[in-house]
């Protein structure tokens, strides 16, 4: 770090230092020194793409493979149906990994289970497997019959899991067990990574990597990876508009060629060219030579010339993609493409010179522009921590210490002050920021609109569930819950074990904040019944909610010790409020109001009365209404 006059100092020298090394740098360039050091390093960023995430693809699969090879739901059981607990997970696996193509597996006793993702299918693909349109997923089920038969059924599902669409193919004749993925892993007994091959099914070049069962049946897991669009991606990144990338395994089956897509629609038509070609088979004389020249060797650097007289780099890289599974890159890039870049940079170079010696004094402005962008992202943030805004991913950076300093310091206050609105009411925290509420202890008294919530039989729900299940289950259902006061402006004052209080009118005055709470109430209801049917979709208990709503005078301020505080409401309006969600119980109610509230709002709202009570540790007669719905 640099104090601002250093700062400035040295930007200058280095600007005078780093034009007279630019100057000097241009002259002394060797061109064929500049085209090497340029395509190596092109080439050295085509290969770390197209390995990185030919390694990552190959790496993740073999790991999800290796799960479920041992999960219950697949190696238990021979027995597949439409509705089995391979399936989701298949379907899981799937949205988890979206570079694989299938999941499937195969058992000993001819069974086959296949979740396909089909979405990414072209047209042709989707003919052959003769996909409904609006298809996005493809199970396959094989089940042997008692003759030895091997009837297929494949059902289609859409994006949301519901079928459109199923056939039953008699006389498909697929049997895993006679299929390379299958027999293979089960002589090696261990993980495998197939060559590449075209997929029985949709005739698209594959990999298949693939792992026996751990269960109380045999068989083996597999799941594909589709080489068109990788094959693509690398092409993309070859090195310079005539440059070429190759990648083939040990067995010299392609991974990626410049013409991939051609050869699969040879081996698709020509009956004499049923598979891919091997890297021994490409008739291209630039590759063979390359091959010859680094004869087996894990690494090797070489230039090559072909027949137009065009000169290469060539690079050919062994590396491993797990396991046993052997691999090499080719590179090829042509001198051409990098060498006029090479005679462009020293003619931009020297202009550029020239340019520069000409702005010398303009540069201290700029610099000083840039110093002045930083202080006005500091100032952005500023902004960001008084309305609670999200910080950013980092804070403003400087080279000048105390501007770097600064930056860094305003970053941790948004981001802390941004935490803290998690924990407290967002509108508690702005109004502390902006100093309009007291940080001593002490309350006023205010009418508020309390709205208490509980869990029926919550007590009996926990002692039967998983902890951890409970947690999380809980959490969902006050994110929903609070989701629905927070659209009405509600502050959620706190959560006490399964139940909520939340009020309106505090901090910030809200004139309609009666009629806010009996929406917050129906909406959260609504909500909850919601999430109610998907806890019971998950084979989870419902959570019935029960609420009781009051209006009415209640002392509203900060309640604690110096060191800790709360910012909550006390008062008769509070504990009645609460009354009202207990009697919920005794009447057989959802919401329950009491007459405070049913006089304020009985023009916006439907409601059915009740008759008079005295609540729980109240002295007064209160008479309630349940909360039946809006007004029509």
């Amino acid at each position: 770090m640099f104090t601002f006059r250093t700062s400035l100092t040295f930007a200058v020298m280095a600007f005078i230092v780093a034009l007279a090394v630019l100057l000097i740098a241009i002259q002394i360039l060797a061109l064929r020194w500049a085209t090497h050091e340029a395509a190596s390093a092109y080439m050295d960023a085509t290969s770390a793409k197209a390995l990185g995430r030919l390694r990552t693809e190959i790496t993740t699969m073999t790991s999800l493979v290796h799960v479920l090879a041992t999960s219950s739901s697949v190696a238990d059981s021979n027995e597949r149906t439409e509705t089995g607990r391979a399936i989701p997970l298949f379907k899981a696996a799937l949205q988890e990994q979206p570079q694989m193509d299938s999941v499937y597996a195969g058992f000993e006793n001819g069974a086959w289970l296949q979740v396909r993702r089909i979405d990414g299918l072209n047209d042709e693909q989707r003919g052959r497997l003769r996909a409904t349109p609006e298809a996005n997923i493809a199970i396959n089920l094989v089940r042997p019959t008692p003759s030895g038969d091997l009837p297929m059924r494949r059902i289609f599902e859409d994006q949301q899991g519901n079928q459109v669409g199923q056939l039953d193919l008699w006389k498909y004749g697929y049997d895993a067990r006679k299929r390379s993925w299958y027999h293979e892993t089960v002589k090696a007994d261990r993980a495998l990574v197939s060559s590449p091959y075209l997929s029985f099914s949709i005739g698209a070049p594959v990999i298949t990597v693939s792992a026996p069962l751990r269960g109380k049946v045999s068989g083996v897991l597999a799941a594909d990876l589709k080489l068109d669009s990788f094959s693509e991606f690398v092409q993309s990144q070859r090195p310079g508009a005539h440059g070429s990338v190759l990648i083939f395994d040990s067995a010299g089956a392609l991974i990626a060629h410049p013409h991939f897509a051609q050869f699969v629609v040879d081996a698709m038509t020509h009956p004499s060219q049923p598979q891919l070609p091997s890297i021994k088979e490409i008739n291209s004389g630039v590759v063979q030579e390359a091959l010859r020249r680094s004869d087996g060797r894990d690494h090797y650097n070489g230039s090559i010339r072909d027949d137009h007289g065009r000169d290469f780099l060539f690079r050919v890289t062994k590396f491993n993609l797990g396991g046993q599974y052997d691999a090499a890159i080719l590179l090829l890039a042509a001198q051409e493409d990098f060498a006029q870049n090479v005679r462009k940079l020293q003619f931009t170079g020297l202009i550029l010179a020239i340019i520069a010696s000409a702005a010398f004094i303009p540069v201290i402005w700029i610099f000083g522009g840039g110093m002045s962008r930083s202080l006005r992202d500091i100032t952005a943030q500023a902004v960001k921590l008084q309305t609670l805004a999200a910080p950013g991913p980092s804070s403003v950076a400087s080279r000048i210490k105390e501007i770097h300093e600064l930056g860094s310091a305003m970053e941790l206050a948004q981001r802390a002050i941004w935490s803290f609105a998690h924990f407290v009411p967002k509108e508690i925290v702005q109004r502390i920021v902006d100093d309009s509420i007291s940080t001593e202890l002490g309350g006023v008294r205010e009418e508020i609109s309390v709205v208490f919530t509980d869990v029926r039989d919550f007590t009996t729900i926990a002692e039967s569930a998983d902890p951890d299940t409970l947690m999380h289950q809980t959490s969902r259902y006050f994110s929903v819950l609070t989701e629905a006061f927070l659209a009405e402006g509600g502050t959620v004052d706190k959560f006490i074990g399964d139940a909520v209080m939340v009020f309106w009118n505090a901090p910030n005055p809200q004139p309609d904040h009666v009629e806010r709470a009996c929406r917050a109430a129906l909406a959260g209801r609504a909500a909850c019944e919601e999430l109610n049917s998907q806890f019971e979709t998950e084979g989870l208990k419902p959570f019935f909610t029960r609420f009781g709503i009051h209006v009415g005078e209640a002392i509203v301020g900060n309640l604690g010790s110096t060191e800790r505080m709360n910012y909550t409401a006390l008062g008769n309006t509070v504990n009645l409020a609460a009354r009202l969600e207990g009697l919920n119980k005794q009447f057989g109610t959802t919401i329950l109001v009491s007459e405070s509230v049913h006089s304020r709002v009985e023009h916006c709202f439907q409601f059915r009365a009740f008759e008079t009570v005295i609540a729980k540790g109240m002295t007064k007669e209160t008479r309630i209404f349940e909360l039946v719905g809006a007004a029509t």
